[in-house]
Parts: C-alpha cells; structure tokens; sequence
C-alpha cells in the first residue's frame, strides 16, 4: 500500500478541521510529518492540538508537535475578481484517482484536490478539477461543464479543452482552448482552461 491511500482517510479528517484549506502527510509505516496550509481565523496552537487528537484517535499514536508545520494566509472564501490568475501545478496521486491542484490568484495561494469518477481518464478529471476550482475562487458569468477534452497535432503534442458556460439566464456559450503539452499533460489541460475562458477571466498563465 502506498503511503498516500495508506494516510488518505486521516488526510480526510483532518481536512475537514476548521480553518484548514489542505493537508499532507509524509512517511511510511510512521507518520514522519503532518504539512498543513491554514487561513488565519485560528491560533495555530489550536490548529495542532486540534491534529494531535485526530491522528491519535485514528492512528492511536502520539504525535511530537514539531512534526506538524503549518502555513497560514489570509483566505477569503468570496469568489475573487481577477488581476492575475496562475496554475502553479496540478498533478495526480501515483496509483490513486485523485488530483491536486494548486493556483495562485492575485497574490493568493489556493489549494483543492479531486477525487470523483474514479474510472475517468486523467485528462477529463484535470479539466473537471480545474473547472470546479475556477467556479469555487474566481467571479464567473455563469457555471461551467466540461464537454470534451482531446489530444490533437501530428504527435499528439497538443491538447483541446472544449467548457460550455451557462450563464444565469439559462443560455449556453461553447468555448475552446488549447496548450502544448510538454511532457506535462494536467497542467497543459489546467492551461488548456484557462485559455478557453480568456475572455471572461483576466489573468496571466
């Protein structure tokens, strides 16, 4: 079993803390660290007593508090008007469905994770992954659903993303985007996103 599925359910857990935006935990059959990132409503004091009582109630071990480091930022949960919007990675889990991703809006940091349609190819989850972060953070004319996304060129260097974006009235608007893929095939479609919506998002990527 590898160390992500094997500390995945803890990982839940503790994401489910209040003021946590994400988690990961390192090591192998023991945890070695706990990294966490956190707005600022709460004291991180708390914040790690908080995770110390998790892992030993569902690890029944002991945890020394100085193996949980902790990040914090101001994180408003208001979608955001943009001035610049960048894709700082976005990458999936060895042999789990799940990806993360990671976008600097403005000057903040946002973190999210996907893990739906288990049995879905990675280059649709990217785009339904990033598609759900845009709505979560960003100010949007209306919601987004991913239609397609395909590889095309003469060797398949290239990936399209095609997003319809319903707008409050109910009326759809199909759009189009493309990135090279550079041995990087999640961030090319998280790009690929991006460039579909460039004309209904300001930002830089």
């Amino acid at each position: 079993m590898g160390v992500e599925s094997m500390f995945e359910e803890l990982v839940g857990k503790i994401n489910k803390l209040d003021g946590i935006i994400s988690c990961k935990i390192t090591g192998n059959d023991d945890i070695d660290e706990v990294h966490i990132i956190a707005d600022k409503k709460r004291n991180p004091k708390r914040i790690v007593r908080d995770v110390e009582t998790i892992i030993l109630v569902n690890q029944d071990k002991d945890i020394d508090h100085k193996k949980i480091s902790i990040a914090q930022f101001e994180h408003n949960e208001e979608k955001h008007d943009i001035d610049r919007l960048e894709i700082i990675s976005i990458f999936k889990e060895n042999n789990n469905p799940i990806c993360h991703y990671r976008l600097k809006i403005n000057d903040n940091i946002f973190e999210g994770q996907s893990s739906d349609y288990p049995d879905e190819p990675l280059m649709y989850k990217a785009a339904s992954g990033m598609a759900k972060m845009l709505e979560k953070y960003i100010k949007l004319p209306g919601k987004l659903r991913v239609e397609n996304v395909f590889k095309t060129g003469l060797r398949d260097e290239i990936v399209l993303v095609q997003v319809t974006l319903f707008n409050e009235h109910g009326m759809e608007e199909r759009l189009l985007g493309s990135s090279y893929i550079n041995q990087d095939l999640p961030l090319a479609v998280g790009k690929a996103c991006l460039k579909a919506l460039n004309r209904k998002i300001v930002g830089s990527y």
